[in-house]
């Protein structure tokens, strides 16, 4: 199972911070909240927001009841609340219930924050304290070096980007359906790697697929939008057959449906990486759950990943990342995608070096 990247500091002044990586933020956080052992305080920062909504609505399902949330939870914004008001709020008991949660995010944008330091020392038994920010703290400061040592701290890391297709995969599976390897890869490759994008995208897709066990390819396509026969994993098929005039539709349906052209390089580069990983990986003879697992890739993919490897030289890979690279310059130097795009698939495919567009016979 595939979980966020989290590092954690828990309740111990001094303690350095330790790996969290195998359960992850939410799925620890999830198993804790059912027990009902909550921290008096907890920290979050880092890039991936869509984890600190996560985690509180975990806390406030688990430590609020829905009939006293009126009474016993405060939502509050760094940059919109004075120190002074949220003392108050961490100081108040509970109306009618053991608990309540006080949220407060951008507590880096709070003014006259070491007001709060008596209360993250001394917390108050039944508050339970959630500060948030997107920013790194230094916690060399005294304000976040309390934190570090009284609260419960998670770091909050983007994923890495092969392992979204299993987060989306754990995701599904979590709602209660099933979603095929390709539809994964084709959501990831078409929604990108923002968490709260691709959440929106299953809750789509989930209203669209009714009652349907497992969410497909052809599922995707209508929701997302990415076309089934024309998208960048049946270039990379076609690119891995070297069929030259498949290819070229493809990237020319691509292009006109909107596709960025510097996000198809990005996507083949990644898949001229691989094809060089596993004829090094062969040569050493490593088997094949090894070379699965080092490319990142489902066995149902390694045998398409095999004949492509089989098809390219060593060299053709280089003259491929070389034009890759050119590519890339180009458009970025607002090059036409077009012509730029139609000459780099003939490079990668002949193996050869194309400087202009005269330089080619490109069939049609």
């Amino acid at each position: 199972m595939v979980h966020p990247e989290t590092t954690v500091t828990r309740a111990d002044p001094g303690k350095m911070a330790k790996s969290n990586t195998k359960d992850g933020l939410i799925p620890a956080l999830e198993a804790s909240c059912k027990k009902k052992e909550f921290a008096p305080l907890y920290f979050l920062y880092g890039e991936e927001d869509f984890l600190f909504d996560e985690a509180i609505e975990l806390i406030i399902a688990h430590a609020v009841d829905e009939t006293t949330k009126g009474f016993n939870l405060d939502m509050l914004y760094g940059s919109a609340v004075e120190a002074k008001d949220v003392v108050t709020l961490l100081s108040q008991f509970p109306m009618m219930a053991e608990r309540r949660v006080v949220v407060l995010k951008e507590v880096d944008k709070i003014a006259n924050k070491d007001l709060l330091l008596p209360l993250i020392e001394h917390p108050v038994a039944s508050t339970i304290a959630v500060f948030t920010t997107s920013s790194k703290p230094d916690f060399r400061l005294k304000f976040f070096k309390a934190l570090q040592q009284h609260a419960e701290v998670f770091e909050c890391k983007p994923l890495y980007e092969n392992q979204i297709p299993g987060w989306i995969a754990d995701r599904v599976r979590k709602l209660g359906k099933r979603i095929t390897p390709e539809a994964s890869q084709m959501m990831q490759a078409q929604v990108g790697n923002s968490l709260r994008e691709i959440q929106n995208e299953i809750t789509k897709l989930f209203i669209f697929v009714g009652e349907k066990e497992e969410v497909g390819i052809d599922d995707v396509t209508r929701i997302v939008g990415m076309s089934k026969e024309y998208n960048v994993f049946e270039l990379e098929k076609k690119l891995g057959a070297k069929a030259l005039a498949p290819a070229l539709e493809i990237l020319q349906h691509m292009l006109d449906a909107g596709e960025s052209a510097i996000g198809i390089v990005v996507q083949l580069t990644r898949y001229f990486q691989k094809l060089w990983l596993l004829q090094e990986l062969q040569s050493r003879k490593v088997d094949d759950a090894q070379i699965a697992s080092l490319l990142r890739v489902g066995p149902f993919f390694l045998r398409e990943y095999r004949d492509a490897a089989r098809t390219y030289s060593s060299g053709e890979i280089e003259s491929a990342f070389q034009g890759l690279l050119e590519a890339d310059q180009r458009l970025k130097l607002s090059g036409d995608p077009v012509t730029v795009m139609t000459l780099l698939i003939v490079q990668i495919v002949r193996g050869i070096e194309v400087r202009s567009h005269a330089a080619v016979s490109v069939p049609t």
